[in-house]
């Protein structure tokens, strides 16, 4: 269900539905995105730090965009992103792990030309322990309804 600009209010959450990651899909992000050892070789990162494979953590930010994007609540809103804040990385996401994403309307603020406002959603992603993997903000620009380029 979309919403505009003026559905969303300050304090609102919503769950996405999970995600798992499965070995395959880890190494072959890696290897075109972030070929570290940690992400592509299993026996080498079994030495390492974080005692086997982990994901990358840009593999981790665009799965939970997918997931942001799947509640489908800003398909047909969104005008523009403007930008991500505070993003941390809080535990490695591993092969099996299934990940589901929180979201919180924490700010919102109308634009200068009224046609659009600016909302910020404070993202929050969880393994199945419901142990939090990794946070972030992004703001985003988002349309009032009526004025959105798909309505007229």
């Amino acid at each position: 269900m979309p919403m505009y600009f003026d559905d969303f209010e300050v304090g609102q959450t919503f769950i996405g539905a999970g995600r798992t990651f499965t070995e395959a899909e880890i190494i072959t992000f890696a290897h075109s995105y972030d070929p570290q050892s940690m992400h592509i070789d299993r026996v080498h990162a079994e030495d390492g730090s974080f005692k086997g494979l982990i994901a990358s953590g840009f593999h981790t930010l665009s799965i939970a965009w997918w997931l942001f994007l799947k509640l489908g609540l800003v398909e047909e809103s969104m005008k523009i992103g403007i930008g991500v804040d505070e993003l941390r990385w809080r535990r490695p996401v591993r092969p099996g792990d299934t990940v589901t994403l929180n979201v919180e309307i924490v700010e919102k603020s109308l634009t200068s030309a009224n046609d659009s406002g600016r909302v910020q959603f404070a993202h929050t992603l969880k393994n199945q322990a419901n142990e939090v993997v990794m946070t972030y903000k992004s703001l985003n620009l988002i349309w009032r309804k009526g004025y959105n380029e798909i309505e007229n």
